[in-house]
């Protein structure tokens, strides 16, 4: 049984948001690559002070929505991307700017766009293991990509915005547990 004596107001309202979209996530309430999750990862890591709450709140929500939607060998690669997301994400550590929030959340983007059509491309069955099969694979990726990259930066900027105004507004959100 979780001790809620432990979570302030912060870390509550940061571990909501994360079961909201993970059970929009499984309504599919989204468009395909229009998703709030890398924003999440981002802001779990920038404000929560317990490290490993950054990475297993979020991933084991979104593991137990993955598992309700399905889903094959290329969640190794979508993972792999969010543990080094939040990792990205500790430089905010609380100190959230919004130059900062904007270029960790185009590289946290380009990251996952790299390392997910790489996990797709290595050994896949469609595409031929050269490079031109690489390159056809990352090209024919680039549309998900652009889809991606405006959904990042939108529910960034929309969270981290939104979440900064409740500090300002209520000083018990200060700071996540």
């Amino acid at each position: 049984m979780v001790n809620m004596k432990r979570f302030n107001s912060a870390s509550i309202t940061i571990i909501g948001f994360i079961l909201l979209v993970a059970s929009l996530r499984i309504l599919r309430v989204f468009p395909p690559n229009f998703a709030p999750v890398t924003a999440l990862c981002l802001m779990g890591s920038a404000y929560f002070t317990r490290r490993w709450m950054a990475f297993i709140i979020p991933t084991s929500i979104l593991f137990i929505s993955d598992i309700i939607l399905g889903g094959g060998t290329e969640l190794v690669g979508v993972y792999i991307s969010y543990a080094i997301i939040i990792f990205l994400g500790f430089v905010l550590n609380n100190n959230v700017k919004p130059v900062k929030v904007v270029a960790i959340t185009l590289l946290s983007s380009l990251l996952f766009y790299i390392i997910t059509n790489f996990v797709c491309w290595f050994g896949s069955p469609y595409k031929t293991q050269d490079l031109t099969g690489f390159i056809i694979n990352y090209t024919e990726a680039l549309p998900f990509f652009r889809t991606s990259l405006v959904s990042d930066l939108f529910f960034s900027g929309a969270f981290f915005a939104g979440f900064e105004m409740l500090r300002i507004k209520f000083p018990t959100f200060a700071k996540a547990q």
